[in-house]
Formats: C-alpha cells, structure tokens, sequence
C-alpha cells in the first residue's frame, strides 16, 4: 500500500479513476473496431444473396426433380428388379467370392515366387556375363562356374511363369463371371445416375449453400469460418476479386493491373437466375455478349470497371465510384446509400447510358461495333458535322472535309445567298448541317450583330474574288422535263443520300420536357424532323437535303455538278452518276422547281465601312503596339482591310477544316484537341458561371454541344476572346450520343491482345469498313444486315439495289474489283443504277477484304472450278434447268426471258466469272435463306422416291436417275450447267436499247383497287 502522506503532484485516486475509464474505453474501442471491421457492406449483401441462392436452388432442385420424375420412377423400377434378381443368386455370389478370394491368394503367392526367382536369376546373370569378359584369364579346362546354374534357374522360372499365368487368367475368368452377374445392377445404377446427375449436381450445391442441409459438425465450422481473426483462413463471406492483367489504370509512372471487387456485390451478375432481381444481384442485361465464358468478353478476362470504369478495388457503394444515371437516380441513392461524389477520383464510374464509350478503346479500327448503337450513332455524328476537323483526334481522325470545296463558289450561288446562307443556314434548310456561327448568346447584341454581318461580308468578298461569277440567264440549253426529272431522281438511286423534304407537316417541336433536361439547352426556331436520329436515318443524309435549289445555284451549275462532280471539286464523295445529257437536264429542272421564296426576299446589311476598320484595328492591336496598329490600319485600302478581317474571321471562326479555300490548306484545327478529352480533369474544364449542371466532365460536354457559348455567359470578353464553338442545334439523343463519342477519346491502357485488331491478319479490311460508310454504300445496299433504306422509297425490294449480305462468299474477287470499277449492268430490270466512285485500287480492294472479312473468306486466288459436260452430273443439271425453265427470268448472253421485264433476273452467261461456285451451290439449295426477300425460287430437286417411280425414267431422265437422289450432287450439276452457258458477258446496250424502246413501266407499288362500299 503506498502511504497516504506520500507527496505526489497528481491526485493518485484520481488517476486510478482515469485510468479504469480509459481502460474500459479502449476495451470498447477495440470491441468496436472488432465489430465495423467485420461490418463490411458486400457481407450484408453476400448474406443476402446466400439466402436468395437457397431459395433459387430450391426451386432449381423442385424442378429438376419435376422434370425427372417419370423417367427416375421408370429407372428405379429397373434397378429394383436388378438388385431382386441379383439378390436371388446370393449362394451362388458367395461362392464366386470365396474363390475369388482363393484365387487371390494364390495369385499373389505366385507372383510373389515368380519375382523372387527372376530376382535370382538377373543376379546369376551379372556373374555370368561378368565370367564371360574375363573368360581368357581362365584355364581352358575349367567349367564355368555359374552358367549351369543360371540355366537351371531359368527353366524354374518358366515353369513359375506359366503357373502364375495360368493363376491369373482362372482369377480374371472369375472376376469376370462375378461382374456378369452384378451387370445388370450397375447398368441400372448408371442409368439412374445419368438421369439424376443434374439432380444430385443442384442438390449437392444446396447442401452447400443451405446450413438447415447440413450436418451439425459443419454447420459449426461454417459460422466458425466468418468470425473475426479466424476468417483468415477460408472465409464465406469475403472480398471477391478478379485480376485483370490486359486492362490497366494509371499510377502516374506506371500502368498497373486492374483488380476488380465489383463481384463482391454484384454476386448474381454473371447468372441468368437472376434476371428479375434487385440490384446490386441482378443478372447483367446482355450474357450473350459480356461475362460469361462463351461470350466475347468473359468477366475474368475483362472486369468490369474497364467497360464501366469506376474505382476497381472499392467495395462499398461509395468507395466503388458509382454515378446516378439522372437526377432522380442521385435523389434516390442519396436518400438511401447516403450517396456522394467522390471529388477527387478522376475516372468515376460512367452512368448506364454512356457505358458504350467504353467499347472504343479495344475497336477503335472498326466503324461499327457490334452492341454499340449510341457509339456508333455518336461516332457518325462526329463525321457528319465535322467535329474532327476542327479538333484533332488520333484515335478517330478526319477523313474528308464535310462542307463543299469553296475555291469555285462564285459559280455556284451569289454573293447574297452566301451572306444570308453564313448569316443563318437552317433559314434555308432546316435540316442542314452547316452549323450556326452567329445569332448565338455571345453575340446576339446590337453591337455583336453589327460586327458579325460585317465579318460575313468581308468573308464573302474574299471567297468571291474569281472572275467567274453565277449566270441564272444562260440556263435555257440546262432545262428539261421535271415531271421525268422527278422520276429519275427518285428511281436513279439518288435518294440513297440525299432527300428533298420541304414540307411544313414533316417537321415538329421537340417530343421532350425540356426542364427534365440535365443542362440548358438552345432549341432550334425551325423545327424538327419527327423521325429520331439514327444510323439508318444518317444514310438519308450522305448528302444534303435539296430544297431551295431553284434559289440558290442556276441551272448551268446543277447540270455540270451532276454529270460530272469530280471537275468542280476532285475530293468529294459525290460518285458519278454516268447520266446522260437528257437525264441531266431532266433532274437539273426537277431540282430548280424547288425554291425558298422566303430565304429570297430577305435583305442582307450592306458593309459597314466603320465597323470594317474597328474589326481590324482590334485584331491589329492583339499582335502589335497599338501605335503601330494605328499605323498599319491607315495604310491599308478598302480592299486590304476586307481581306485582311475576312482572313482573322476564317480563321477565328475555322471554316477551312470543313471546307478547301484557297490558301488555307495548311492551316492547323482551331479548337481544343479531343485526343484525351474524355480523361480530362474536371477541374480543367472551365465551368464559368454556370453553377446549375453537375461538375462533371460528360456535364460539362452535354452543356457544351447543347448551347456551346453558354459559358461565356456574365463574363467580360473581349469580341477576338469569345467563344467561338458554332451551334449545331443537336437533339437531347444526339448529344447523348456524342457525349458517349467522347468518353471514348480517353487515355485508359488495354493490352495489345485485347484489341480487336490483334486478331485480324489483314488489316486493311478496316479501312474497306471504313470506306463503306464513307461512301454510303449502306444508304442503298443492305450490308452486314443493316442499310438499304432506299427500298422503302423505291417500294419493291426486288427493284432496289441488290442486298450484300455473303458477298464476300459470294463473288470472285477479280470480278468485283473489275465491277466496282467499271460498274456494268447485272440486273437488267433494275433501273436504279450503280454509280462510278473514284477511289484508288488500294481502296477497292480494301473494300472487297472488308466484304470477304464480313463472311470470313479471305482467299484472294482460287483455282478456277472446270466443268466435265460428259459427267453424269453436268446432264442431270441441264435436265434439272430445262424442268425449271430458268430462261423464262434468265438472260442467257443476250437472249431474252421468255417472260416480261417485271420478272428478269441477272445473264447466267456471266456466272462463271462473277460467282464462287461453292457459294452458287449453297445459293441454288435454299435462295430465301441467303437472301430473305429475293423473287429466285429455289429449283426443284426431286427426291430418291421420285426417281425410282415407275415413269421416273420418261420424267426425270436417265442422268438424275442414275445420281440416285444426292441432293449435292444433282445441285452441283446445276451449278456446272450453270458455268457452261454460253454468250455475251456485258448485256448493258441491250438492256438499255429495250427500255428506250419500251419504257420502264413496272416496279412501283401495286394499284390499289379504288371500289368502295358504294360500287358494291
């Protein structure tokens, strides 16, 4: 005991109490760390789940025995009766066994006796072959010493041998009697378990799974296993996490796996079971293509935070990174996960509807992608408005310019048109995509708006500088038949990329609650189309939409435009179309009779000479001391200054990445580089005043596209510092879908074998995908099972353009490169035509690998297939055509169907150099079935009951007979008749002498009758 009068300077009861409360509080303290360590959030619902898999595995088991029911009572039968039988032969069974046993024995002890005489006699045999190397040192008299004693020893190891053999083959005969009479049971007991295998395999899992199933000494072990310290070892509830070594994050100086803890909640997503349940146990929506083994994407090899990004090793839903995918979401997961952005990590996870820009990054080659509608949709959109002109983007680059070549625009429309056209562009066509410069919330004051039409006419003087200048009077020799003009635009093919819809009632307002919007948006004062953009709906708008013609351009410029677009302007896209002179007047009329009186009466300012000179003096006074600015601006002449502010606006504002003008061909892209941008720190991206979107990179890009200059709103800029981005009006899903565009140009590292381009041997097949859609080819051609929309406007599918679905299987590639450059007539009632693009050999046959690509032929020289027309195949096929008189559609050279224009199919003159005979083969069995649709009826081939009728012979002939049914064989013989029509390879004058003649006066929809109730 210390002694209470002992000095001390703290009160020692005192620090007894203390330290008795700081005692119990660390005990609590550790209880409690104890306690939230363990209380993870993925074991709440991993326990969760358990008790979901024993109800789904319990089902599963209910059914599985439902579903074996009658089959288990019929085996189990089976195997009564088989044990009952067995059982009767008991005796019998117990003497077997007993000699099996005797037998054993003995065959164990002569085996045993075997060995142990070979072990002495390959000892004797060491010294006998030891005496025989020495044999010259012994006397020649002497006997060997040990020969005759390892002679001796083989014949007893003979005789042991023959006796243990004899054993064995008493013992197998036995075993075998045995197992004869046990047969019968064991077939059974097999037989019951293949049927019960998947009974056993669910009732195994739930045994597992469900503790009520098991044993009490398990059941302890199980709850033993999850407590804390001990749950080191062998843990149920536990991080669950997949190592994904080809997809990598950034750690500044290195790029490190990805490890995924994603499953530690998710437990049900890679499980078709769970399709209806609630997250975070709901079945991923598309098995078929993600996570699953037999899918292109199994979650071992990809994750899932490198489609849905996120925070990979988090695994609460706070640390995981999760984003709402709209407002309501974010209300919904604040009110019940306590939900909030995580500041500071720079990936956090996409939302639902942009998880498609994730598909970039591995099929960046490729222009479309399966699965990804929205990237696609975006992607397209990016090249049609021309968003990689004026930004760059190495992983998706520019690859045409998309507004017309300007070094001739004086030809084509007037200075005025071209002031109100820039001025305001869906003032003359509402659907354009030329974007809008001005008019915009940076520069719709009085002030800005004085500036701007200066800028424009500035701008248009200089493009104007050619002495060639539109002439509307000498248009007369240009002029033809509209009403024929008409027909020819709609039948040519030329509304596979181009429309002319100019109809009030096919435009509306947004369908959409504008103040549901996640961002502000800017709606266009012109309206809408009422159709939802699409890809399919991009392919209507290769080119523009032709109304207004007769007020813009004359008819001189449309009718050399036409007949020859590569002379005004050598890059376009525009093919050609090898009209003839009467049909080009014919569409240049039709096209003229379209006019926008509107558009034509509006006036545009003249030039403000004032306002010319404080344009440039600002732009001066930037790049020089403003005293020398001053200078330089009272030297130069009207014409200078114009020159000199059209020059800063073109270059300010970025027209040459869409358009050539003269000069500029060189120019650098004017905005920011999109390269990375979907990896850009939000804290890079200047929000401005604008406090009412989210601080988030795809907020920031939906306010951007949706009212680009919005964030120059409450600033004090100066004119040359504003922003500049033109509006392109996009819809709400447009922008969505060029958001998902976006999120694709990022940094993230995936390994080499991940891309889609590891595992394709040819790649110039992407640039042949690529030039499909750069040409539009899909706009009148269904290809890969997509496109061809043109045939809801011609109104008959057998007279639009041919589907290409297997035409990589199914054309020599010789052929088709001959064709594609020189286009020639195959179907002969098709009066849409196949125009002349001007594409180098290279690309062709980038085209033709990207055709071959898609049906997974990649043979570029085959042996050509020769004929016997001696075989019995060949004349069974000529019987099989006479019987299916295919030259009542057929042109054999240039001899006629017998049947009218409406039914004629391609020249079978032309087969052998235009099909692959294996793919004639597959087409001639089942047409429908390679081309769904197609008016060829698949030939008849009769059947081996057929041919051994009694006047089979007189019908049938002796060839078909005498094949005996093969189907291959008799389709293989009309293929081979098929490849021996002789005649005229090109019919292409033919043809075309007899619709001069007889007119085009079928493939339009059918008349409907006209008899109503009142004629009946």
């Amino acid at each position: 005991m210390f002694n209470k009068q002992d000095e001390r300077y703290w009160n020692i009861h005192l620090l007894n109490k203390w330290f008795a409360i700081t005692s119990l509080l660390f005990i609590i303290s550790m209880i409690w760390m104890f306690i939230d360590d363990n209380d993870d959030d993925f074991k709440v619902y991993q326990k969760t789940f358990r008790k979901m898999e024993v109800e789904t595995t319990k089902r599963k088991l209910e059914k599985a025995i439902l579903e074996v029911k009658d089959e288990q009572s019929i085996y189990l039968a089976n195997l009564e009766n088989a044990e009952s039988t067995l059982e009767s032969k008991t005796e019998q069974i117990k003497q077997i066994e007993s000699k099996l046993t005797d037998l054993g024995s003995r065959k164990y002890k002569a085996n045993m006796d075997y060995l142990h005489k070979k072990a002495e006699i390959d000892a004797l045999k060491y010294l006998v072959e030891k005496e025989k190397s020495h044999i010259h040192e012994l006397p020649k008299e002497k006997d060997s010493k040990y020969e005759l004693k390892y002679n001796t020893y083989l014949e007893e190891l003979h005789s042991l041998k023959q006796k243990k053999e004899n054993i064995e083959s008493l013992y197998s005969d036995t075993k075998i009697e045995l197992e004869q009479m046990k047969a019968d049971v064991k077939q059974a007991k097999t037989e019951l378990s293949n049927v019960m295998r998947d009974v056993d395999l669910v009732e195994a899992k739930l045994n597992k799974l469900d503790r009520k199933k098991m044993s009490f000494s398990n059941r302890i072990g199980d709850i033993i296993r999850d407590l804390p310290i001990i749950d080191f070892m062998d843990p149920y509830y536990k991080v669950k996490q997949i190592v994904v070594p080809d997809v990598k994050y950034d750690v500044n100086f290195a790029s490190v796996s990805t490890v995924d803890r994603c499953t530690s909640c998710h437990l049900g997503i890679d499980n078709p079971d769970y399709l209806d349940a609630e997250q975070p146990y709901k079945t991923h929506p598309n098995l078929a293509l993600y996570l699953t083994s037999a899918s292109a994407h199994p979650l071992e090899e990809f994750g899932c935070t490198g489609c849905h990004a996120g925070r990979s090793r988090g695994t609460t839903f706070y640390s995981a990174v999760h984003m709402p995918n709209s407002a309501e979401s974010k209300y919904d997961w604040e009110e019940e996960y306590d939900w909030e952005k995580m500041h500071h990590w720079l990936k956090p996870m996409l939302p639902t509807k942009y998880t498609e820009s994730s598909c970039f990054k591995c099929h960046m080659d490729k222009p479309d992608i399966s699965g990804g509608d929205k990237l696609n949709l975006g992607l397209a959109i990016i090249d049609k408005a021309g968003c990689n002109g004026c930004h760059q983007i190495e992983s998706y680059p520019k690859r045409y310019n998309t507004g017309p070549d300007l070094s001739r625009i004086s030809e084509k429309v007037s200075k005025e048109w071209a002031k109100k056209w820039i001025h305001n562009p869906q003032s003359f066509r509402y659907n354009t995509w030329m974007p809008h410069f001005f008019n915009q919330e940076n520069n719709n004051s009085h002030e800005m708006t004085q500036r701007n039409t200066t800028e424009i006419n500035a701008i248009v003087e200089f493009l104007f500088k050619s002495d060639k200048q539109i002439n509307r009077l000498s248009g007369k020799k240009y002029i033809g038949d509209a009403d024929n003009g008409g027909n020819l635009f709609n039948s040519l093919g030329c509304r596979g990329c181009h429309n002319v819809l100019e109809d009030a009632s096919e435009l509306t307002t947004l369908n959409i609650d504008l103040d549901k919007l996640p961002y502000e948006y800017s709606v266009s004062e012109y309206g809408y189309e009422k159709s939802e953009t699409n890809l399919l709906e991009l392919t209507k708008q290769q080119g523009p939409n032709l109304i207004g013609m007769g007020s813009k351009t004359s008819a001189e410029w449309i009718y050399k435009w036409i007949r020859n677009p590569q002379e005004f302007w050598p890059d376009t896209r525009m093919p050609n179309m090898r009209l003839t002179h009467q049909e080009a007047k014919d569409i240049t009329s039709y096209l003229l009779s379209f006019t926008n009186k509107d558009f034509e009466e509006e006036k545009f300012p003249d030039l403000n000479i004032d306002e010319l000179e404080n344009i440039a003096r600002g732009w001066l006074v930037k790049a020089f001391p403003e005293e020398k600015a001053e200078l330089m601006l009272s030297e130069m002449n009207l014409t200078e200054k114009l020159d000199y502010v059209a020059d800063k606006s073109i270059r300010y504002y970025g027209f040459f990445p869409c358009h050539n003008i003269q000069g500029y061909e060189s120019a650098k892209p004017i905005g920011t580089a999109l390269t990375s941008e979907g990896s850009k720190p939000v804290a890079k991206l200047d929000f401005g005043h604008i406090h009412d979107i989210e601080h988030l990179n795809y907020s920031w890009f939906e306010q951007k596209l949706a009212k680009p200059r919005i964030f120059d709103r409450h600033k004090i800029v100066a004119p040359e510092d504003k922003l500049r981005m033109p509006n392109f009006y996009l819809k709400p899903n447009e922008i969505e879908a060029v958001v998902t565009a976006i999120l694709s140009f990022n940094d993230d590292k995936v390994g080499e074998k991940k891309m889609a381009r590891y595992y394709q041997e040819d790649q110039s097949v992407y640039e042949g995908y690529k030039l499909l859609n750069q040409y539009n080819c899909k706009g009148c051609h269904v290809i890969d099972s997509f496109g061809g929309q043109i045939a809801d406007l011609i109104g008959a599918p057998e007279f639009s353009p041919p589907n290409l679905n297997t035409e990589g299987e199914k054309v020599k590639p010789s052929w088709l490169f001959k064709f594609l450059k020189e286009p020639t007539l195959i179907r002969p009632n098709l009066q849409v035509r196949m125009p002349s693009f001007s594409l180098t050999d290279d690309e062709w046959n980038s085209v033709i690998a990207a055709f071959q690509d898609l049906d997974h032929n990649d043979l570029v020289f085959e042996s050509d297939h020769h004929v016997d027309k001696k075989s019995v195949k060949y004349k069974a096929g000529e019987k099989l055509q006479e019987l299916g008189v295919c030259s009542n559609c057929h042109f054999y050279g240039t001899t006629f169907p017998k049947q009218g224009a409406e039914t004629w199919a391609p020249n079978l003159a032309l087969s052998k150099e235009r099909l692959r005979p294996e793919w004639l083969v597959k087409w001639l069995n089942d047409p429908q079935a390679v081309m769904p649709g197609t008016k060829m009826p698949a030939p008849y081939i009769p059947s081996q009951e057929e041919l051994e009728m009694e006047d089979s012979k007189s019908i049938w002939g002796n060839s078909l007979i005498t094949l005996r049914g093969d189907r291959k064989a008799m389709l293989e013989g009309l293929r081979d008749y098929n490849y021996s029509i002789p005649g005229k390879i090109d019919i292409s004058r033919e043809i075309k002498k007899y619709f001069d003649e007889h007119g085009y006066d079928f493939g339009g929809d059918e008349d409907e009758d006209d008899w109503d109730d009142e004629d009946w």
